[in-house]
């Protein structure tokens, strides 16, 4: 039953029955994107929405910071496949679902600095991990403090990246006239 299924056709002794091995991600560390979302209060106020001034309060400044704050949790191989428009979509779904306003992910843009401190626009179609790689070459090792390029390394395999964003009104587009 479990040996050969075709005793017509000997086994080859050569070929091994053996799976295609995928080796593990390289990265193993799961990020968290902490995204600054208070920079769009002018694009909801051009929508005539005060939800975000009427939820900020002067005397609570603690609990600003994670009312106006997008933080996904991505695993290890999500930073791989998740681009700056899946970002996006995702920042418009709980701006909907906490003020109940419909913001379009194409009025918005997110924002990140690379390691020289440089702060850009990320397009729609960069891909997180690419960009981690691309400005963080030891980000699965070490998270960045500031800007100058130093690193604190990680006491536990658990422990996530943190990659900070801010979310603000869509720069027009970038074409020569």
């Amino acid at each position: 039953m479990w040996g050969n299924p075709d005793p017509d056709r000997p086994r080859d002794p050569t070929r091994t029955g053996r799976w295609n091995y995928t080796p593990a991600l390289r990265r193993i560390r799961r990020v968290l994107i902490l995204v600054d979302i208070s920079q769009i209060k002018p694009l909801m106020e051009e929508q005539f929405s005060d939800a975000m001034a009427v939820t900020s309060c002067e005397h609570l400044s603690d609990l600003r910071a994670p009312l106006f704050t997008y933080a996904p949790l991505l695993n290890p191989g999500q930073p791989q496949t998740t681009s700056a428009g899946d970002l996006l979509y995702n920042i418009g779904q709980y701006i909907y679902n906490t003020w109940g306003v419909n913001v379009d992910a194409d009025t918005m843009d997110v924002r990140w600095s690379d390691r020289t401190g440089d702060t850009f626009a990320l397009r729609p179609p960069h891909i997180i991990g690419r960009i981690l790689l691309e400005n963080r070459p030891n980000w699965a090792q070490a998270q960045d403090i500031g800007i100058f390029g130093s690193l604190l390394a990680f006491t536990s395999p658990t422990q996530p990246y943190i990659m900070r964003m801010s979310c603000h009104k869509a720069l027009p587009p970038n074409h020569p006239p």
